[in-house]
């Protein structure tokens, strides 16, 4: 017996199952087969569980876990697995029961096992019908050998068993003995193919998971970390599954893209929508390349795939009674809904008690914001008195839409007329409590509501919704303390997803729980249940019908993304195989070293384009320089302008004539000309200036002769 098994007390008898006959599953569907093979503490009588990579056989990795935490080992007076706790601190738990410290129990086939507070990871324990009568046969087979070899070598004694030091030593001194030893090399041979004839098969078939059989995507997940301690309001995705857009009741968006994300998980943009206003919904068109995102404003925007603006809607008068007379919402916006079919056509649903339907492409403007059509309808209480609407979503084909309200109801309208009445309605769907949420299946012929004050789902049959139906299943017990909280349908539309929030008296240790639901049978029990993470809530999720992959919100702000390898394609899937991206350590080692701040500028700072190579030689006036000199007159060389009417001063212009000229200088010196003569006037104006001074100095001759005399000349020159 070696020294580990000393210290741990295993006893002589204990073994390990030579074939993979017990094993150990999770809820996710992973496997632990229970085998000497998986040993690396050099003994093959039992697998240590624990915290350790070097020692430990089935490592977990969870700070409620010890590093020699618990031992497994069978034994044949005990028709069970044997398991020893070694001491933890947080123990081990079978079946709900805690063990005593350093006690032993006995696992039975379908008992759970589960190490330290790792709820993540409770054990199913599987064994064989016949385990313990195979075993037996092996040990009797291996005991009468070893007597026939003790016959045939009687002169040779059991060695003495060394431990602790001595153990050491010895191990030390083979270990250098082989290192003189010549080294061997033998050819691999590979065992022949046998018939089925001659084998054992069984007939039994391995009994898989619950999660495996109904194909849940929950084997695997990744994190996305918080970017603050906003509550993720809406997660959406576009139809290809590449893009995800998580909005915040902080106010911002955040935009994944998964084909350029590695594991660090950070998003490419994060972007304010409306300043003061939290994102209450996200929507994206079936084309993928734009979005609508409504928040506690009145005014629904359009962003495209990046993230940027691209239209605002407009605001309606809040004085108008009947909102049908008005170009908007008045009131905040609650939900909103992208056309399935149609890339132009939007739902938006309001506190106002209406329904509006958006053409981003013939609706009329106004200041650059899009203004409401006659798509407007009016919904309203089993009293006939208007109701707020608390959510809004398209029918798969495009023909209706369902719409939730505060009192309790749920609504389905067509979208070819707008009338004063819905085409189907049920009144008292979940017992005049808001619905919270609604959510079609992929067919749509299932339609699911939630409603946080009464902790249930109702299912109904879309194309039977009536005053008189009644759901065909509903899952009760689903705590929720958040508006935001919905539900999602499988790919299939045979099982139905919701999560729970925890209880704020216990938050500490509860955990938010993920349930699953069938759809068929109208039983109200969950059919299988994931743990999500402990002392958060479970705020908002969505199940991607292509990706194949459960998103899920948690109430610090961080995304959980669960998929399958097996059926699950992309989206999480990219990030993983990429994993984080490696730096070496000179790079780390320069980067640590080089200067900070305004410390690693070197030199003089210059704009690029003010650089000489980039300066053109020809064009010696900049854009401003030319838009200056084009605004001054005289460099501009631009003519005068002409006159607009009478100017009262006595500056002349070149749009006046002599007449008006007097006339303006009358009218500056305030000279009274009525009555008087015009031509006294003008001889008056013409006193005490002589002309012919400028002239007297001037001897040139301009002409000899008048024009007309030069015709007179021409025309008897050409006579002759």
């Amino acid at each position: 017996m070696s020294s580990l098994e000393d210290q741990l007390s295993i006893p002589s008898n204990a073994f390990l199952p030579k074939k993979a006959s017990a094993k150990l599953v999770t809820a996710a569907g992973s496997t632990i087969e229970l085998s000497p093979s998986l040993s690396k503490s050099c003994s093959d009588k039992f697998l240590l569980v624990g915290r350790q990579a070097s020692t430990a056989d089935i490592r977990i990795d969870h700070k409620s876990i010890s590093r020699k935490h618990a031992a497994l080992y069978f034994t044949n007076e005990k028709k069970g697995l044997i398991v020893k706790d070694l001491g933890g601190k947080y123990g081990c738990h079978v079946n709900g029961t805690k063990l005593d410290s350093n006690g032993e129990i006995v696992l039975l086939n379908g008992d759970k096992i589960q190490f330290g507070n790792v709820r993540e990871s409770v054990f199913t324990l599987e064994l064989e019908v016949d385990f313990f009568e195979k075993e037996s046969q092996g040990v009797e087979s291996q005991n009468h050998a070893s007597a026939i070899e003790s016959e045939k070598n009687p002169s040779e004694q059991e060695e003495p068993v060394l431990t602790g030091r001595a153990a050491r030593e010895a191990e030390i001194a083979k270990m250098m003995a082989s290192l003189d030893e010549t080294p061997t090399y033998s050819k691999y041979q590979g065992t022949e193919p046998t018939s089925v004839s001659n084998q054992q098969v069984s007939t039994k078939k391995e009994s898989p998971s619950i999660a495996t059989k109904l194909k849940i995507p929950v084997t695997s997940n990744i994190t996305l970390p918080a970017q603050s301690n906003s509550l993720p309001t809406s997660i959406a995705l576009d139809h290809s599954g590449s893009r995800l857009y998580i909005g915040s009741s902080d106010t911002t968006l955040r935009c994944y893209d998964f084909n350029g994300m590695d594991l660090s998980a950070r998003p490419f943009k994060i972007v304010t929508v409306q300043e003061g206003h939290s994102i209450v919904q996200i929507s994206t068109s079936n084309t993928g390349d734009r979005m609508i995102v409504g928040t506690t404003s009145a005014q629904p925007m359009i962003l495209d795939r990046d993230g940027n603006e691209i239209m605002e809607f407009n605001k309606g008068d809040m004085y108008v009674q009947d909102m049908s007379h008005t170009d908007g919402h008045v009131a905040p916006i609650t939900g909103v809904s992208w056309h399935p079919l149609d890339r132009d056509i939007v739902a938006t649903s309001s506190l106002d008690g209406s329904v509006r339907l958006w053409n981003l492409e013939k609706n009329k403007t106004k200041f650059q914001k899009l203004c409401s059509g006659k798509e407007v309808y009016r919904v309203k209480s089993s009293m006939g008195k208007r109701t707020q609407v608390s959510c809004v979503v398209f029918a798969p084909g495009g023909r209706e839409f369902a719409c939730g309200t505060v009192c309790g109801s749920i609504q389905i309208w067509n979208t070819s007329r707008v009338g004063s009445r819905p085409d189907r309605v049920v009144f008292d769907a979940h017992d005049g409590k808001q619905v919270t949420s609604l959510t079609y299946s992929g067919d749509g012929s299932k339609l699911a509501s939630r409603s946080v004050d009464d902790d249930c789902v109702k299912v109904w049959e879309a194309r039977r919704i009536s005053r008189s139906c009644s759901p065909i299943a509903i899952a009760s017990g689903i705590r929720g303390s958040y508006d935001t909280v919905n539900c999602a349908f499988s790919a299939d539309g045979k099982l139905i997803c919701a999560g729970t929030c925890i209880d704020p008296k216990n938050q500490q240790d509860a955990y938010s729980v993920l349930k699953f639901f069938r759809v068929e049978g109208g039983s109200s029990k969950p059919v299988f249940e994931l743990d999500v993470a402990k002392g958060l809530s479970v705020v908002n999720l969505v199940w991607h019908q292509r990706l194949n992959q459960i998103i899920v919100g948690l109430s610090d702000g961080s995304i959980k993304m669960y998929y399958n390898e097996n059926w699950s394609i992309k989206g999480a899937k990219l990030p993983v195989s990429k994993g984080l991206k490696q730096t070496d350590d000179l790079t780390l080692l320069l980067n640590s070293r080089a200067p900070q701040g305004s410390a690693a500028i070197q030199g003089e700072i210059q704009t690029p384009n003010a650089l000489p190579l980039f300066r053109s030689t020809e064009v010696k006036n900049t854009k401003r320089k030319r838009e200056k000199e084009r605004q001054d007159p005289i460099k501009s060389r631009r003519p005068d302008l002409p006159g607009t009417g009478i100017k009262a001063s006595e500056e002349t212009s070149d749009g006046l004539n002599f007449q008006q000229t007097v006339l303006t200088s009358a009218i500056a010196k305030n000279k009274n000309i009525a009555g008087k003569d015009p031509r006294d006037e003008l001889f008056k104006y013409n006193e005490g200036k002589d002309y012919k001074v400028s002239f007297e100095g001037d001897k040139r001759i301009l002409a000899e002769k008048t024009a007309e005399e030069e015709e007179e000349e021409l025309k008897n020159q050409g006579n002759n």
